[in-house]
This record gives structure tokens, sequence and C-alpha cells, in this order.
């Protein structure tokens, strides 16, 4: 079988790893808000099978592949960077993103951990609901000011200031 994205542009390779941390950025977004509109299609009521397979694809992208988009970025970007011709305030924004990875690591293991008791029971609880709005809440306020940060100034510096070859390197360790 062959797949066609009518009107999507295919994503991006490995040979093209800057491009691959924004189209992760993009799924991110996207089951971010899956999981917010299954919370707030469902979250005061039963959860369906429909609500039920988005709940646990979005927890399952979260669990298996955001991840690897972090260790991507800490282990293959942002040292490159650390060591290029960076600016002292790019340096800066190198701390504050990997402090903003482990703040949204625990908030979306909080999220993961309410979202599995609520496809264990298909129900949850007001208590719990408020706090998965809460972490989901959290996490969409680092993601809004992360996300531009890295695709609009650490992303561009790496194209400008990372060889080719470096880039070469970032896209083989990503694979």
């Amino acid at each position: 079988m062959i797949l066609v994205n009518l009107g999507d542009k295919p994503p991006a390779g490995f040979d093209q790893p800057l491009q691959m941390l924004k189209d992760c950025h993009r799924r991110i977004e996207h089951f971010l808000g899956v999981i917010r509109k299954v919370e707030r299609t469902f979250g005061g009521g039963e959860l369906n099978d429909d609500g039920r397979r988005a709940l646990n694809a979005a927890i399952h992208y979260f669990a298996n592949f955001a991840p690897r988009h972090t260790a991507d970025e800490e282990q293959s970007l942002f040292p490159r960077l650390a060591d290029s011709s960076a600016s002292e305030a790019a340096r800066a924004a190198l701390e504050r993103l990997e402090s903003d990875h482990r703040i949204a690591d625990a908030r979306h293991a909080e999220v993961d951990s309410l979202a599995r008791k609520w496809l264990d029971s298909h129900r949850l609880p007001p208590a719990e609901r408020a706090k998965l709005d809460q972490a989901l809440a959290e996490l969409e306020l680092i993601y809004a000011a992360h996300i531009p940060l890295e695709e609009n100034e650490l992303f561009v510096l790496a194209g400008q200031s990372l060889d080719s070859q470096q880039l070469r390197d970032i896209g083989d360790e990503m694979r």
C-alpha cells in the first residue's frame, strides 16, 4: 500500500534534522490538542471508544516518541550549538530550554498517569480532571514559549553556525 498525503508536504528526513525537529513540534502540538479535546469532550462523563483511542494514541506518542525528540535536541543539537560561536544569549536560551524539558517531562508524567487511570476506569473523577486540566494548561504555557524560541532563534542560529557535516551528523544521530 502506498500512502499519499494530498496537499500535505511530506515529513522531513534525517538529511534535514532541523526541519525534522520542527515537524516533531507540530506532532507535540497536535497530540497535546488531542488530549485537551478529549478532556473537554469526555471529562465530565464516560470515555467512549473514540475518546479512548484518541487518548491512548496521544499518551503513546508522548511516552514513546517525544522523549526521543528531547534527546535529539539535548544530545545532538544543543551541545554543538554550545560549542559553536553561539552568543552568551544563545547559551542562556539553551539552559532555559533544558529546564523547560525537565518541567515538561514532569507534567507529561502526570498527564500520563491520569490518562492511564482514566483509560482503566472510563471516568475521570472531578479532582483528577482538575489535575489533568492544570497539567495540560502548564504544558500549553511551556510549549507556547518553548517552541517559538527553538524554531525562531535556536534553529535559525543552528542553520547559520553549524556546517553541513555537523548537520549531517545530527541527522545520523537522530536516525
